[in-house]
C-alpha cells in the first residue's frame, strides 16, 4: 500500500458504545511496514494524542483494542491521480506494549515526526497504534473504479496482552 508511505495525516475514527454520534479526528501517523516491530502482516499506523482526547479516552479507558476506521488519501482534483486506502481494525495503547515495542513503535514516530518529541516526553501526549484487519485500496492511476481489497487475519504478535498500563 504505497499510499500509507506517501502520506503521513490519517483521518481516524472509533466506536464509542457509549455515544452513537459518529466523529473523526485528522492525526499524524507513522508507518511501521510488516513484520519490522514483532511479526504483523498488516502495515501499523502508530500516532501521537492526548489521552484526555476522545478517541484517547475511549482507548485508555479499554480493557481491550478499541474498534477503528481509518482512511488515508492523496487529495487531487484530477481524477485519474486519486489514491487513497479505507481501513478496518483495532486501536492499541502502545504503553500496553512491552517496553522494547513501545520504544521502538516511538523511534519510528519520532522519525517521521520529530517535532512531537515534547509532547510525548513531557507527557502531555502518548502513543497508539491503529492495526489494520482489512483494507481496501483506490488508486485510480490503475484504472477507474479498480479497488483492490486485503485481509490481514494474523493479529499483531507486538500487541499488547493485558489491559495493565
Amino acid at each position: 500500500m504505497t499510499v500509507l508511505r506517501e502520506r503521513w495525516v490519517m483521518s481516524l475514527a472509533l466506536v464509542d458504545p457509549q455515544d452513537p454520534a459518529p466523529g473523526s479526528t485528522p492525526l499524524f501517523f507513522a508507518l511501521v511496514e510488516p513484520d519490522s516491530v514483532g511479526r504483523h502482516a498488516a502495515p501499523l499506523l502508530v500516532f501521537a494524542s492526548s489521552p484526555t482526547s476522545r478517541h484517547g479516552q475511549l482507548c485508555v479507558d479499554a480493557l481491550a483494542p478499541v474498534a477503528a476506521g481509518a482512511s488515508v488519501y492523496l487529495e487531487s482534483e484530477t481524477v485519474g491521480e486519486l489514491r487513497g486506502a479505507q481501513l478496518r481494525g483495532t486501536v492499541h495503547r502502545a504503553a500496553r506494549c512491552t517496553p522494547a515495542v513501545a520504544e521502538a513503535l516511538r523511534a519510528r514516530y519520532l522519525a517521521r515526526h520529530p517535532v512531537a518529541a515534547p509532547v510525548l516526553d513531557g507527557g502531555r501526549h502518548e502513543l497508539y497504534v491503529f492495526e489494520p484487519r482489512w483494507a481496501k485500496v483506490t488508486d485510480n492511476r490503475l484504472g477507474f473504479g479498480v479497488h483492490p481489497t486485503a485481509q490481514f487475519s494474523a493479529p499483531w504478535s507486538g500487541a499488547p496482552l493485558s489491559s495493565a498500563p
